[in-house]
C-alpha cells in the first residue's frame, strides 16, 4: 500500500492518539444516530403512513407522527450539549425582549398594556416554547419511551382488516427508533469523558491549566468535524489547530492559538534549560518528537499566506498592542523558537517590535500594552501624564488589598519583565546569526545601547548576581553574535562595541570576579576576543595586555575542574590571538616566566587540551621576533616538549604493530563482560592516541620553525 509523504509523523503524539481517536468514535457513534434517524424517517413516512395510512390504529398514528416530528428537529444535530446552549440562549433572548418591551410601555405609562403582553408571553413561552424545547432536546428519548410502550402493548390491529404486514413493518419501526435512542445514549455517556481527555492530554504534554480551554475547544472541533466526515482529524494536531486560529480574524481566537503553541514552546524551553543546568536530556524518542514539532510550527508560520500569522505574532511583541502582557509574553517565546528564519528585511516595523521587548521596568510596569495602545492613541501627546494617573489609581487599589498580595504581585510582574526581556535578547541574539540582519539593527536607532544596558549599568554587581544573572547573560551573548558579523557591518558593530568604555570596563570586572558565573565569563571572553582579533579598531595596548594577562592566569589553574568550560574559552581564545597578530603573540611571551612552561606541561602531560597548547607554541614560533630572549625560552620549550610526544607517538606505533589497534582492542574487549570497569580506559587511550596522530605533524613543524630561526639568528 502506497503511503502520502508527510512532514512530519505524528501518530504518536498525545493529541492524535487521544482527542483524535475520541473525536473519531463519537463521530462514528454520531453518524449511527444520524443514519437511523434518516432510516426511521423514512421508514415511517415512505412505508407506513404512504401504503398503511387508512389502516393504522389512531394510536399508532400519533405515534408515528410524533416520531416524525422528533427525527425532523433532530436529524441535523445530535450534540447535547450544543442544543442545551442553543437553548440556554433563546431563553435569554426572550427575556431581553420582555424586558425591552415591559421599559418601553413604562415609560409610556401603558400598564394595562403591560400586563396583557406579559401575559401572552408567559402563554406562549410555557405552553409552546417549552414542550418544544422539551422534544428538540429530548426528543430522542421520548421517542424510545413511546417505541417500548408500543412494542410492549403489541396491539397493532387485526389481520381482518385485510392489512397485510402493517405488524412486523410498525415492529420495525419502533425497534430502529428504539436502536437509535440506544446508541445516542450511549454516545452520550462517553461524550461526558470529554473532561478526562483533555485532562489526560495536558498531564501526558505537560502543559499547564492555562491551555485546557483551548485544548477542549480542540477535542470537541475535532468530534464535529469527524462527525460530518470520519477523515477530518486526519492531519491535524494541536499545533496546525494553533496556527489556524492564529490566522482567524476573531481575537479570541488568536489568543487562544498564541496560548497553545506558548505551551509548546515552554516545554522545550524546560528541555533546553535541563540540559544547560544540569546537563540531563529526555529520550531519544522525546528529542525526536520535539524536533518534529519545532519543524512543523515554523513550516506553518513561516508558510502562512503572505506570512499573515507571523506579522500577527511580531506585531504583539510591540509595547503598544490590543494584547495583554501574558500574551505578549507568550508570543516572543514563539518568535524566539522560530527567529532563525526571519529576515528583518522582509518586516520593516519588526525589529521596533522587538526592541520594545527590552525597555526599562519603569515603561514595562507603567500600563498593560492594551491601556497604553487606547491612551497613546486618545490622548497622543499629553498620553504620559494620563498614563500616570491610570497607574497611579491602580496602585491605590493595590495599597487597599493585603500587604502579602501586593508584594506577590510586584514579584510576579518583575518576574514577568525578567522573562519578557530574556525572550526580547534570545530573539535579537538569534537573529544576529544572519549578516542583513546585523545590519538592520546596526541602523535601528538606540538599540545597540539597549542590548548592553543590562552590562553597562553592571546589574551583576549593583544589584545581585543571581537575580540578574540571566539577563547580564543574554545581553552578553548577543553582544558577541555581533562582534562575529562579517563584512562592514561587523567592523561597524565591533567599533560601537569597544567605543563603550563602561561596557570594556565592567566586563573586565567580570572576568576578575570570583563571584561571576562561568558561563558569564565565557561569553566576556569571547567578546574580548573578537574586538582585539578585529585589527581596525583602535584600542588601548593596556586593556589588550590586561586580558592576555588575565587569559594566561585562567589557563594556569589547569587542576580547576570547576572552571574547566572557562579554562577551554581561554585556550581557545589564546589560540585565536596569538594566530593572527604579532603583537599579541609577543606579549603572551612576555606576560610572565611560566607561560610557555604552562604550555609545554600540557603538551607533555596527557592533557585533552594538548592540541590548543601545542596550536599556541606554534603560532609563538611564527609570530616572535628577534628578540634573543624570547627566542631562547621557545626554543628550550621546543627542546623539551618534542623529544617526549615523539617518543611517545613512536612507542605507540611499534605497540600498534604487535598487538593491533586500539579500537580493535576496546571493541573485542567491550564483549567480554569480566572486564567491564576496563572499558572506560580503552576508550580514553583510543583518545590519546588520536590526539597523538594529530600531533605529530604539528611537532615536527614546531621543529621546523624553531631550526629555521637558529639558521636566522646564525
Amino acid at each position: 500500500m502506497t503511503h502520502h509523504a508527510k512532514l512530519v509523523d505524528d501518530s504518536g503524539w498525545a493529541e492524535v492518539m487521544f482527542a483524535n481517536n475520541y473525536a473519531l468514535f463519537i463521530g462514528y457513534l454520531s453518524m449511527a444516530v444520524k443514519g437511523l434517524g434518516f432510516l426511521v424517517l423514512t421508514w415511517t413516512t415512505v412505508v407506513l403512513l404512504g401504503s398503511f395510512g387508512s389502516a393504522l390504529q389512531k394510536r399508532d398514528f400519533w405515534c408515528l407522527i410524533f416520531i416524525t416530528l422528533v427525527q425532523t428537529a433532530g436529524i441535523f444535530d445530535v450534540f447535547l450539549a450544543e442544543k442545551l446552549s442553543y437553548i440556554g440562549n433563546s431563553f435569554w433572548g426572550i427575556g431581553a425582549v420582555g424586558h425591552m418591551v415591559r421599559s418601553n410601555t413604562l415609560q409610556h405609562q401603558c400598564h394595562g398594556l403591560e400586563n396583557v403582553l406579559t401575559s401572552v408571553q408567559l402563554v406562549v413561552f410555557w405552553i409552546l416554547l417549552c414542550p418544544l424545547a422539551a422534544v428538540y432536546m429530548f426528543g430522542l428519548l421520548i421517542s424510545a419511551g413511546i417505541s417500548v410502550w408500543c412494542l410492549r402493548k403489541h396491539d397493532y390491529g387485526s389481520d381482518a382488516d385485510g392489512v397485510v404486514n402493517l405488524k412486523p413493518a410498525l415492529e420495525i419501526l419502533y425497534s430502529l427508533a428504539l436502536l437509535q435512542a440506544v446508541i445516542f445514549c450511549y454516545k452520550a455517556i462517553f461524550a461526558c469523558a470529554k473532561g478526562s481527555v483533555v485532562n489526560a492530554l495536558i498531564e501526558h504534554r505537560g502543559f499547564s491549566d492555562r491551555t485546557r480551554v483551548p485544548i477542549s475547544d480542540y477535542v470537541l472541533k475535532m468530534t464535529i468535524g469527524c462527525e460530518k466526515d470520519p477523515s477530518f482529524a486526519t492531519g491535524r494536531n494541536l499545533i496546525t489547530y494553533a496556527v489556524d486560529l492564529m490566522g482567524s480574524k476573531s481575537p479570541n481566537d488568536y489568543l487562544s492559538g498564541v496560548r497553545t503553541l506558548d505551551a509548546f514552546a515552554k516545554r522545550l524551553e524546560t528541555v533546553i534549560k535541563n540540559w544547560e543546568e544540569k546537563s540531563t536530556i529526555c529520550s531519544p524518542k522525546e528529542l525526536k518528537r520535539f524536533m518534529q514539532e519545532h519543524i512543523l510550527m515554523k513550516h506553518l508560520i513561516m508558510s502562512a499566506p503572505s506570512t499573515g500569522v507571523l506579522q500577527k505574532l511580531l506585531q504583539t511583541l510591540g509595547r503598544i498592542s490590543v494584547y495583554d502582557r501574558e500574551t505578549r509574553e507568550g508570543a516572543a517565546r514563539i518568535v524566539a523558537n522560530i527567529a532563525l528564519d526571519i529576515r528583518l528585511e522582509e518586516f520593516p516595523r519588526a525589529i521596533f517590535y522587538i526592541s520594545s521587548l527590552i525597555d526599562t521596568f519603569e515603561i514595562y510596569h507603567l500600563l498593560q500594552p492594551y491601556q497604553r495602545n487606547w491612551v497613546v492613541e486618545t490622548f497622543e501627546q499629553n498620553w504620559y501624564r494620563l498614563a500616570l494617573y491610570l497607574a497611579s489609581s491602580d496602585s491605590d487599589k493595590q495599597e487597599n488589598s493585603d500587604e502579602d498580595q501586593r508584594q506577590d504581585s510586584d514579584i510576579d510582574l518583575l518576574n514577568s519583565y525578567k522573562e519578557l526581556v530574556g525572550q526580547g535578547l534570545r530573539i535579537l541574539r538569534k537573529l544576529a546569526k544572519n549578516d542583513v540582519n546585523c545590519r538592520v539593527m546596526l541602523d535601528t536607532p538606540c538599540l545597540l545601547r539597549k542590548i548592553m544596558a543590562p552590562v553597562t549599568t553592571d546589574l551583576l554587581h549593583n544589584i545581585d548576581h543571581g537575580a540578574w544573572y540571566s539577563i547580564v547573560e543574554g545581553s552578553l551573548k548577543v553582544m558577541c553574535q555581533l562582534t562575529l558579523a562579517t563584512g562592514q557591518t561587523g567592523k561597524k558593530l565591533r567599533s560601537e562595541i569597544s567605543s563603550s568604555k563602561e561596557a570594556i570596563s565592567i566586563m573586565e570586572m567580570i572576568l576578575e570576579c570570583d563571584k561571576c558565573d562561568e558561563n558569564v565569563q565565557k561569553q566576556v571572553i569571547w567578546i574580548l576576543s573578537n574586538l582585539y582579533q578585529d585589527t581596525s579598531l583602535i584600542l588601548a595596548a593596556a586593556s589588550r595586555e590586561k586580558f592576555i594577562g588575565m587569559l594566561l592566569d585562567t589557563i594556569a589553574t589547569d587542576d580547576n575542574k570547576d572552571k574547566e568550560r572557562k579554562w577551554e574559552v581561554a585556550a581557545k581564545a589564546l589560540l585565536a590571538l596569538s594566530s593572527q597578530m604579532e603583537t599579541s603573540a609577543m606579549i603572551i611571551l612576555k606576560a610572565n616566566d611560566n607561560v610557555l612552561a604552562n604550555l609545554t606541561t600540557m603538551i607533555v602531560k596527557k592533557s585533552r587540551y594538548r592540541l590548543v597548547a601545542a596550536n599556541i607554541l606554534k603560532y609563538l614560533c611564527i609570530h616572535y621576533t628577534n628578540d634573543v630572549e624570547s627566542r631562547i625560552r621557545l626554543k628550550e620549550a621546543i627542546t623539551d616538549a618534542v623529544p617526549k610526544v615523539l617518543g611517545e607517538i613512536f612507542c605507540w606505533a611499534s605497540e600498534e604493530t604487535h598487538t593491533g589497534t586500539a579500537v580493535d582492542q576496546f571493541r573485542s574487549r567491550k564483549q567480554e563482560t569480566d572486564v567491564e570497569n576496563q572499558c572506560g580506559d580503552s576508550q580514553y587511550n583510543v583518545q590519546i592516541k588520536t590526539w597523538l596522530i594529530s600531533l605529530m605533524p604539528l611537532t615536527l613543524e614546531m621543529v621546523n620553525i624553531a631550526f629555521q630561526g637558529s639558521s636566522r639568528s646564525l
